[in-house]
């Protein structure tokens, strides 16, 4: 099995209209520590996230920071933090990280990769 490359990382802050301030708060400092990228406010389910979510990109080099600082700054919030590779099926699954309660992902968007 060929190993893939890793270009960076995903960040998913899963929220609903009870802690919509916390999730914006969250990602938006997340970004100005760490990302690189910071995606819409998304009120909807948008590719295989099934609930309201945002998303915050960073690269492979600040993940112990980004971790560390997840873990400490959440609160109740779910995320998930998954590499970004070739394989999004894998990305979103087996290397995929989970702080708090995990969220069922409509996975059927992807194409799982042998």
């Amino acid at each position: 099995m060929s190993q893939l490359e890793i270009h960076g990382y995903h960040v998913h802050i899963y929220f609903d209209g009870n802690n919509i301030d916390l999730a914006i708060n969250l990602t938006e400092e997340l970004y100005e520590k760490f990302g690189y990228e910071l995606g819409n406010i998304n009120k909807k389910p948008v590719g295989p996230h099934p609930i309201w979510s945002r998303q915050i990109s960073f690269k492979h080099h600040n993940y112990d920071e980004v971790m560390s600082w997840l873990t400490t700054h959440r609160g109740e919030l779910s995320i998930l933090i998954h590499p970004l590779t070739d394989d999004e099926y894998l990305d979103h699954t087996k290397s995929a990280i989970w702080l708090g309660q995990p969220i069922k992902l409509d996975l059927s968007i992807f194409t799982e990769k042998n």
